[in-house]
């Protein structure tokens, strides 16, 4: 569902993606190209590429993207940064039927931050990444929904796993008839 702005964004653009912005020319033309550019600063800047839909004047010969080529570059961001697209994230969501709203409250994400993420205006860090990844498994989420309804503390289960052990054969003579015959063979 989109908000009033997005719509209102989209319907102008609708409006003078016929007209250059640059030269006001009515030549324009879209074409997919790989089109890259630079993601952070300093140090930790990275180029990164993506075949998004440039829009070109045929007077000026001006390129500019819109929000499809914008939205691609975002993903393609999110792909580099080794977390879910805004597309996977709204698709998490429904794979529960859960609306924002609902979705917010059983997880404890502010309903605002988690739809900034679906939209693609900020990126989730690496924590609420990993929050997201574990929410994809079902029972994970119903561990949380149990947990809310419940009425008693319910903690998670932290001791220390069983190591593994190797087993102990008794020696006996069978065994040891064994070990003597026992030689290794090339291949």
């Amino acid at each position: 569902m989109n908000t009033q702005k997005e719509t209102n964004e989209k319907s102008i653009y609708r409006e003078e993606k016929d007209i250059c912005p640059n030269c006001g020319s009515s030549k324009i033309e879209r074409v997919n190209e790989n089109y890259t550019f630079t993601y952070g600063a300093g140090d930790d800047a990275v180029d990164i590429s993506a075949i998004v839909p440039i829009i070109k004047c045929g007077e000026c010969g001006e390129g500019f993207l819109d929000y499809v080529a914008e939205d691609i570059c975002h993903e393609a961001i999110c792909q580099h940064l080794g977390v879910m697209t805004p597309s996977q994230i709204k698709g998490l969501r429904k794979l529960y039927k859960l609306t924002q709203a609902e979705f917010a409250e059983i997880t404890k994400l502010g309903e605002a931050t988690l739809s900034r993420w679906e939209r693609g205006i900020v990126i989730q860090n690496q924590a609420y990444d990993n929050y997201l990844y574990l929410l994809g498994f079902k029972e994970n989420l119903q561990r949380i929904h149990r947990r809310k309804e419940s009425t008693e503390k319910m903690e998670p289960s932290i001791e220390e796993p069983e190591r593994a052990q190797f087993r102990e054969l008794e020696v006996n003579e069978e065994v040891l008839q064994k070990q003597g015959c026992f030689k290794l063979r090339r291949a």
